[in-house]
């Protein structure tokens, strides 16, 4: 072959290889890795509230966080005060602290369970059944803030709707007040006793 016919093909060659290189780099983007469109951070679905699990973790693998006191100093020395005294109100009472009320209160309208499932109160007595029998919030000094009166209403009426009786402790309560307002109030709402704790006369024959 001679040069000429040497040049022709070397030129064709060329050629193919790029028309073929720009057909196979035009393929590959219009079809891009999957991995290649994720996000190099994380992205919130909800700022309040991330859509699924797999978003929380996320959010909670890439964020700090410290511990803090479950209840105030003047919430926690009532707490030890009713919790003390409780055994003095019969058998089985336990003393939560800071319960969702969407955890002990039911209702089949939706709108008033979300109104009232994430409050909570300070504390709550449940009886040897797990039934809530006492509710107890403490009005400290600073606790009229903001829209705390209107919040505590929506509490309020939820607890009187439920038949769960509310007692408010303030801080002119010496302790014997308060173990005096939690044990009234815990005497009206003790649960009926149990059949199995009623004492049956014995049957004729039988001492």
């Amino acid at each position: 072959m001679d040069i000429v016919g040497l040049v022709i093909l070397a030129v064709v060659a060329l050629g193919l290889a790029l028309f073929g290189g720009k057909r196979q780099y035009r393929k590959r983007s219009k079809t891009p890795h999957p991995f290649s469109q994720r996000p190099s951070k994380p992205v919130l679905v909800s700022a309040t509230r991330p859509a699924d699990a797999v978003d929380q973790l996320r959010n909670v693998i890439g964020a700090p966080f410290q511990k803090r006191r479950l209840m105030s100093r003047g919430e926690y020395e009532v707490f030890r005060t009713i919790e003390r005294h409780l055994p003095n109100c019969g058998p089985g009472f336990r003393i939560m602290a800071q319960p969702s009320m969407g955890e002990f209160l039911a209702s089949p309208d939706t709108g008033a369970f979300l109104s009232i499932n994430s409050k909570r109160v300070d504390m709550l007595v449940i009886d040897t059944f797990g039934m809530p029998v006492v509710a107890i919030e403490h009005q400290g000094n600073g606790h009229y803030q903001d829209d705390a009166a209107a919040r505590d209403a929506v509490k309020r009426e939820a607890l009187r709707r439920a038949g769960v009786e509310l007692v408010e402790i303030f801080d002119y309560h010496s302790p014997a007040d308060i173990c005096r307002l939690t044990g009234e109030a815990i005497a009206r709402n003790k649960p009926p006793a149990s059949p199995d704790a009623i004492p049956t006369r014995p049957a004729a024959g039988q001492t």
